[in-house]
């Protein structure tokens, strides 16, 4: 592979019309968000983006190299294996891979070339009897993650999970009836509750049934737990198969009592309790909290020491166990380094991006006035010879990161070689080349901060020092150091622990608790059969609590003597628990079963291995302490003008210390700057209040524009689907959202339907604590729905990336309500009045809205109130009857062989929320063909509670008048002046209309999404 010697420069002429975003850090958050930042054409028309880098290796805590002095072998900074539920991470690499576009042969061309699918698992528990190991294996599909596709709905989660833990129950006590006969009275009970879950209709699943559900799944635990008090050591499977039904049992009564369902609820209100602590609180025995299974959990997450907050151990065992696809867990078939660094930074540097490599950041300095990140300070560490390095080797035609930086290409190369690759580290003495100061509106207009938490208080005092907010989260989000170590064996791994098939095992003797066999790198290493590796072992921890400070001086040294010897200490005494093939017959390993080129014997063949201490203040892992996590910061709240924020460390809902945390922050961060991103599995998660640069709004009495979200109970809405045309739906779309969007963004019609909606709601009042005492109000809505995919590049082509809804026409009963819905999200509402005649209590007979209208557009034309639209039911069925969900089948699937865009907008009925998209603008007062404000705007109607619904029977008849202010025909493809309805449906539920989001503004700087 040949790399080219020059930036891209297509768009150089453009650069100086171009917002420059400036990235700090070069780890997989700030790579995610300059990859969402250059995702179309228009984006990389509007942005320049630099990423300056400390050092030459990109990746973060995810970087790795190839030590060309021992073989190319790879090192990583530890142990990395890729979840299955890891969506977002997967769906943005195997769009990488596609734009990559690797030729047929080469090396790792696609995402599934690069991954390996891995269902093992072995967890370590001590026993009475010693070291035991609990081996799994979990179940495999063709599926792959990588689609964009969603989670489970947190009700289908919650009806998934529910049915998992009674058939837990089930197994159990058909191991223990034949022993305990008092058992089979227990069989009624647990059919009855699997017959009534699998009958309930899953937006059921909620509320009261949700409740009483947990109610009772602990009466058949209770009866269970009553019935097992003799000795469960007695047969460790049923041990192991009662501590599964407890913990899961446990954690469902839990999460149904707290109210929080799924992999999307808000679990931020248990993180104040530690796990384990949560887990006793709702019953859980010291036999399971002591329990290889959640003792797994702690290792995995390096929290041994400081303990994890119960809602983010749960939500990660849930996305664990629950979400994953095709496999559980993915090994790589290379280094992290070249798998998902390397063919990222070749796609950014081919759309433009700039990366500086040797560029130290060495603090960043405010304004003034302190509410604008100023001025960036930093260190130009060496010189390129070229003006630009070129850092990638070629290994096996892979493109890789080298263990030291090329010289060769380096001004001070020579010195740079005497002095070693220690000048990278942040306890070097190497002194900068250059100070570089980059100021606010010359070298960037915004920044977005991807250093990691450790060194914040190295390179952001000034930052904390300002922010009260900022202080907390470095006085409460906690970092630890980890250590990993990697065994090059002489002898063929075979059965690790329990194990023949490779496993990740866990829950081992500390600070070296989690291990893997990694023998499937050993021809990607290239060794041959005459080099005598045959395995590799890599083996990872933490050391410490995560309470120790970074060390003044640099502690590497001793570290790596401190590890090496708790290495020979753990394998001489402990090694035959994990791989009894290197063991002798007294436990202990054989010293020649390690392989050294330099023939050395004993423990001295541990200078051979790659031992490392992550030490550094960027390398250490980020704690999920209790009570952490409304301590961090989200991307787009950073307090200052500007600013955005990138990396595990932030506030994305999901904080936990991994690749998909990563991910998620980094496309928050651009979605903070105006990209158009979709983001699976996004948490709900509490703002921190209006952003410093916004004035606060003067609320006037009588306004009734009062503040989100909008609470609306009691509602009870009818649906009526109508056939309409899918060429003026996308005029529709064009008109008041593509054009406005400028392609940032991109809408289509879903289907050949719109839906006319009424809903009737007997409470809407606002959310907001300090608004919610000012009262509520009844309302009456109608609308019409128009269902559109937003889009996304895939490759060569725009496909799906989520669904959204545009309301082109909606018609309320009260001021309140359109001022609100105006003013606040965009909706076009006028004040109608609402005549609505009904014979049973879910069914409308008769609909009628009389507002003012004009009937033509001319200068004579006088406006006048009149009938805007009529609808009328009458006994007479059009045939069988049809649910919504199987018409909107039967209208998509000519355009949707797969059916798969069918069942989403049928499951948009029936799921726990929908996104609403709007065109917010107000007119300037002096130019009045102009908006000095226009957005595109999306939020989410959430459901809170579902009290039921189902098809109505019936013909329904809906009439209007083409009146010029109402062009109902032409703007959505109707048929002139009326329609039957092709199906209808009802509904009783509440739901939450929440705080929206700019998806594009526009403004000549850029969206206000970006401040703080």
């Amino acid at each position: 592979m040949r790399f080219p010697t020059s930036q891209p420069s297509s768009n150089r002429s453009a650069t100086s019309r171009r917002e420059k975003i400036a990235i700090l850090g070069g780890g997989m958050a700030s790579l995610s968000a300059a990859f969402a930042l250059t995702d179309t054409p228009a984006l990389r028309e509007r942005y320049e983006l630099t990423v300056y880098q400390d050092g030459w290796l990109l990746g973060g805590k995810g970087a790795s190299v190839r030590n060309r002095e021992a073989h190319g072998r790879i090192e990583e900074h530890g142990l990395h294996v890729w979840l299955g539920y890891y969506e977002n991470a997967f769906t943005l690499l195997r769009r990488c891979y596609e734009e990559l576009g690797r030729p047929p042969g080469a090396a790792m061309r696609t995402l599934r070339d690069a991954f390996v699918k891995h269902s093992a698992i072995v967890v370590g528990e001590q026993t009475s009897r010693g070291w035991e190991h609990w081996s799994v294996d979990f179940p495999q599909t063709d599926e792959w993650p990588g689609d964009g596709r969603p989670l489970p709905t947190p009700v289908e989660s919650l009806r998934g999970a529910t049915l998992q833990v009674l058939r837990y129950a089930m197994d159990w006590w058909k191991e223990w009836r034949g022993g305990l006969p008092d058992a089979d009275g227990v069989a009624g009970q647990l059919q009855g509750l699997l017959k009534h879950v699998l009958t309930l209709r899953a937006p059921l699943l909620a509320g009261r049934a949700a409740r009483a559900l947990a109610e009772g799944v602990g009466s058949v635990l209770d009866r269970l737990r009553a019935l097992a008090r003799r000795d469960l050591e007695a047969s460790a499977d049923l041990r192991r198969l009662w501590v599964v039904l407890e913990f899961s049992a446990v954690c469902l009564i839990g999460l149904l009592r707290e109210g929080v369902y799924g992999p999307s609820g808000d679990f931020e209100p248990l993180d104040e309790l530690e796990f384990s602590e949560w887990l006793r609180k709702y019953g859980a025995s010291d036999m399971t909290v002591s329990s290889g299974l959640v003792r797994a959990f702690y290792h995995l997450a390096f929290c041994d020491g400081g303990g994890a907050g119960a809602g983010l151990a749960l939500l990660g065992m849930i996305r664990m166990f629950t979400c994953y696809r095709g496999a559980i867990f993915y090994k790589m078939r290379a280094g992290m380094g070249e798998t998902v660094i390397a063919p990222l930074y070749e796609v950014l540097r081919r759309r433009g991006v700039r990366f500086e490599f040797f560029h130290r950041v060495e603090r960043l300095e405010l304004s003034g006035d302190q509410r604008r990140v100023d001025r960036v300070v930093i260190g130009r560490q060496a010189t390129p010879r070229s003006g630009e390095y070129h850092p990638l080797i070629e290994i096996d035609g892979l493109p890789c990161w080298p263990e030291q930086p090329l010289y060769e290409q380096l001004v001070e190369g020579e010195a740079l070689a005497r002095h070693g690759a220690r000048f990278a580290s942040f306890w070097s003495d190497w002194t900068p080349v250059e100070q570089r100061t980059l100021r606010l509106g010359e070298d960037f207009h915004h920044v977005v901060l991807g250093i990691s938490l450790g060194a914040l208080p190295f390179v952001a005092s000034e930052l904390i020092a300002a922010s009260p907010r900022w202080q907390r989260m470095i006085e409460h989000v906690k970092t630890v150091r980890t250590v990993s170590m990697q065994l090059w064996v002489t002898t063929p791994i075979g059965q690790l622990a329990s194990n023949a098939g490779a496993p990740v095992t866990t829950a081992y003797q500390v600070p070296l608790e989690t291990w893997a066999d990694m023998s499937h790198l050993v021809p990607v290493e290239g060794w041959r059969e005459r080099d005598g590796v045959r395995g590799i072992l890599y083996a990872c921890g933490q050391l410490g609590r995560g309470d120790e400070p970074v060390a003044v001086n640099d502690p590497r040294a001793s570290d790596r003597a401190a590890l090496e010897d708790i290495a020979r200490g753990f394998l001489e005494e402990n090694l035959t628990h994990i791989w009894p093939g290197g063991a002798d017959s007294h436990g202990r390993l054989r010293w020649e079963a390690l392989f050294d080129p330099e023939g050395r014997t004993g423990p001295e063949r541990l200078r051979a291995q790659y031992l490392r201490v992550n030490a550094e203040p960027s390398d250490r892992y980020v704690l999920s302490l209790p009570g952490s996590q409304k301590h961090r910061i989200a991307p787009d709240e950073s307090g200052f003008e500007g600013l955005i924020l990138a990396g595990d460390w932030t506030r994305t809902g999901y904080d936990l210390g991994c690749i998909e945390a990563a991910t998620m922050s980094g496309l928050m961060a651009a979605r903070a700057l105006g990209a158009p991103v979709s983001i699976v599995g996004e948490v709900p998660r509490k703002r921190a209040g209006p952003r410093v640069a916004l004035p606060r709004y003067i609320d006037r009495p009588g306004e009734m524009s009062l503040r989100s979200p909008y609470v609306l109970e009691e509602v009870s809405m009818n649906a009526l689907v109508l056939g309409a045309r899918r060429d003026a739906l996308g005029a529709l779309l064009d008109r008041y959202l593509n054009i406005p969007a400028r392609g940032h963004v991109r809408y289509v019609p879903a289907a050949p339907f719109v839906v006319l909606a009424a809903a009737f709601a007997g409470r809407a009042f606002s959310g907001d604590p300090e608004h919610r005492r000012l009262g509520y109000m009844p309302e009456t809505d109608v609308a019409f729905w128009v269902p559109a995919w937003a889009m996304r590049p895939g490759k060569g082509r725009l496909i799906p990336d989520r669904l959204v809804w545009f309301l082109p026409h909606i018609f309320v009963s009260t001021g309140a309500a359109a001022a609100a819905g105006r003013e606040i999200y965009g909706f076009p509402k006028s004040v109608v009045e609402v005549e609505v005649r009904r014979s049973s209590e879910h069914a409308l007979d008769y609909l009628s809205l009389v507002g003012e209208v004009l009937a033509r557009n001319t200068p004579e034309t006088c406006g006048t109130r009149a009938r805007i639209l009529e609808v009328t039911r009458s006994n007479a069925s059009p045939g069988p009857l049809r649910s919504v969900g199987d018409m909107i089948g039967d209208l998509v699937r000519p355009f949707d062989s797969s059916g798969e865009w069918a069942s989403s907008l049928a499951r948009s009925f029936t799921a726990d929320g929908v996104t609403i998209a709007f065109l917010k603008q107000f007119r300037d007062v002096h130019h009045t063909d102009r908006a000095c404000y226009q957005a595109i705007i999306e939020a989410k109607a959430a459901v809170r509670t579902v009290r039921g619904y189902g098809p109505i029977p019936g013909a329904f008849q809906v009439r209007w008048d083409d009146y010029a202010s109402h062009p109902f025909t032409a703007d959505l493809g109707l048929e002139p002046g009326g329609q039957k309805a092709l199906a209808a449906t009802w509904v009783d539920f509440d739901f939450v209309m929440e705080s929206g989001r700019e998806i594009f503004r526009a403004d000549e700087r850029g969206p206000l999404a970006a401040i703080g």
